[in-house]
């Protein structure tokens, strides 16, 4: 009878402990999905573009034009952390997230913020463009 008592409280015991073990590891979890940074959400505009094309194989007409295309770009921040950018009549959307100072969206790097602005950064063969966005009404 004392064996049966001690084996039901080491059976109990156990089960709290996995209990407690699952709940820690459910709340850690949880933590670490926390939302995006308020000062994400909002609607971002561009403030500067710099096209740093190679001379050799493009005119300063076509990277004034190529400026001029993603200076009509926007960009959204939702607090579900849902990003949609608007250029040049497309829409692209994807979840973002910031880690350090870079932002993603869908697992990609998509840019830095830094000092409350959004930086993109896009290589091609023939050269990079930089845009700088500005939110123009973040949350409060």
């Amino acid at each position: 009878m004392i064996e049966d008592r001690s084996e039901k409280k080491e059976v109990r015991m156990r089960g709290s402990f996995s209990f407690s073990v699952l709940m820690a590891v459910f709340v850690l979890i949880l933590s670490s999905c926390r939302r995006n940074d308020d000062t994400l959400v909002g609607r971002w505009t561009v403030e500067k573009v710099n096209v740093e094309f190679r001379e050799d194989l493009t005119t300063p007409e076509m990277v004034r034009q190529y400026g001029m295309l993603e200076q009509d770009n926007v960009i959204e921040i939702s607090r579900d952390s849902v990003l949609t950018l608007v250029s040049g009549g497309d829409t692209l959307r994807g979840k973002c997230s910031l880690q350090g100072g870079s932002l993603y969206c869908d697992g990609s790097l998509f840019g830095q913020v830094k000092d409350g602005v959004l930086i993109t950064e896009t290589p091609s063969p023939i050269g990079t463009v930089k845009v700088v966005y500005k939110n123009n009404n973040p949350s409060r």
